[in-house]
């Protein structure tokens, strides 16, 4: 099969659709890249209070020219790190120029210079198909992220998530700021799921024949295999970096938390409770557990040491604490709780610590953190229909990012492509 014919291919019993880039097809040609290590970190995004850096951002060009320029914009504002300076006033501390050229081809040149001490930071010349044109403007807004901050942006991320349309639910795949939505997964009731840390699988639940089965989906080889079935109700975790897959399984009676091989397929039972244990996930070293437990009486959130199986409480305030999501330096647990008989997103310290509410409006539910660690996304019911939304992880710049007309439910924000 050639290779472009592959990347159409559809399985459509339970159907894994292939994507145009799982392998982030693009080309791109470094001219040239100022980028060492002790180059001048510009914004420290782990500073408290920290400022708003001056930047202008200018493009000359065709049409998309413009196209490029916008999507730049409004990858970096929506940071809430930069502050715009329009290019005819003094002020800005970078400054960002784009030259585009189009025919056949699409062609960037992208120059950004510390206007402070007037040095060159980064030049380097991107090409690509015309019809990738969001995918470079992306590439674009993540090296200049990289140049200023010193840290990887996420601006070429994905988010999955359950879209829901006449009792069936498929997952579907769209670009962090919610464009190219497209699907991936359909096939039976499909539940919970999440990506491996490194991007190549994803894991899911799904119910067909009354029957509860967890499956894995290499997004490189298009290849779905079977991890678990039995009786009772399986809903999957996620991946640890080296291949250990946590998920619930009620096959022996009350919900119990169980890590598996995903090689060999072995598995362990990791939690026994009275109570119900259920929504694991990993933290990502792989070393410890968040979970939901009502072995207190009401559901909330516990992290389990996985060597030592020490346990702890980590939710107190309100009856109701679920879904568990970890931040990608392991510091911070969001998860949903009920207040005023509402749902709502908070954000505590993996040990308990600095709890925080982020959303107020509608119920709002299945927190995922960005693998920046800046952006949160969770779904809402907040204009009338379920969709998806991210904000900052302060709560700010809350936005819808699904398709309007469409019930789209549990995003999961995908890792850096490895």
């Amino acid at each position: 099969m050639r290779s472009e014919d592959r990347k159409r291919f559809l399985c459509h019993r339970g159907r894994v659709t292939p994507l145009w880039p799982v392998s982030w097809i693009l080309c791109l040609v470094l001219l040239f890249l100022t980028s060492t290590s002790d180059a001048k970190v510009y914004l420290d995004i782990t500073s408290p209070g920290l400022r708003r850096l001056p930047i202008s951002i200018i493009a000359r060009g065709p049409r998309e020219a413009e196209v490029v320029q916008g999507i730049v914009k409004d990858d970096l504002y929506y940071t809430g790190l930069f502050s715009d300076v329009p290019p005819d006033i003094p002020g800005a501390e970078i400054r960002v120029e784009i030259e585009v050229k189009a025919s056949e081809r699409l062609e960037s040149i992208v120059n950004v210079t510390d206007m402070i001490e007037g040095r060159g930071l980064l030049k380097k010349r991107y090409e690509a198909s015309p019809r990738i044109i969001r995918a470079l403007a992306h590439s674009i807004s993540n090296d200049i992220f990289e140049v200023v901050t010193g840290r990887k942006g996420a601006f070429r991320t994905r988010i999955a998530y359950i879209q829901i349309s006449r009792g069936k639910r498929e997952i579907y795949l769209m670009d962090w700021d919610g464009h190219n939505p497209r699907p991936l997964i359909s096939g039976g009731l499909i539940s919970s799921h999440h990506w491996s840390m490194d991007g190549r699988y994803i894991v899911y639940s799904s119910e067909r024949g009354r029957r509860w089965r967890i499956y894995l989906v290499d997004l490189e080889r298009y290849k779905k295999d079977l991890l678990f079935q039995s009786k009772g109700l399986n809903l999957v975790g996620n991946i640890s970096r080296n291949g250990q897959v946590v998920f619930s399984s009620s096959k022996d009676g009350s919900p119990e938390i169980y890590i598996m091989d995903i090689r060999t397929k072995g598995y362990r039972k990791l939690t026994h409770s009275y109570g119900i244990d259920v929504s694991p996930v990993l933290s990502p070293d792989g070393t410890k557990i968040a979970f939901v437990s009502d072995r207190g009486g009401t559901p909330q959130i516990y992290v389990m040491d996985i060597q030592s199986r020490e346990l702890n409480r980590i939710t107190f305030n309100g009856n109701y604490n679920t879904s568990p999501a970890w931040s990608p330096d392991g510091e911070w647990i969001a998860y949903t709780g009920r207040v005023n008989g509402k749902n709502q997103i908070f954000v505590v310290k993996s040990d308990g610590t600095e709890l925080r509410q982020l959303t107020d409006t509608g119920n709002n539910e299945e927190p995922s953190f960005s693998p920046d660690g800046l952006f949160i996304a969770f779904d809402s019911d907040r204009e009338g229909r379920w969709g998806v939304y991210v904000m900052r992880i302060n709560g700010e710049g809350q936005r819808r990012i699904s398709p309007d007309g469409v019930v789209a439910r549990s995003p999961e924000w995908s890792p850096y492509k490895e």
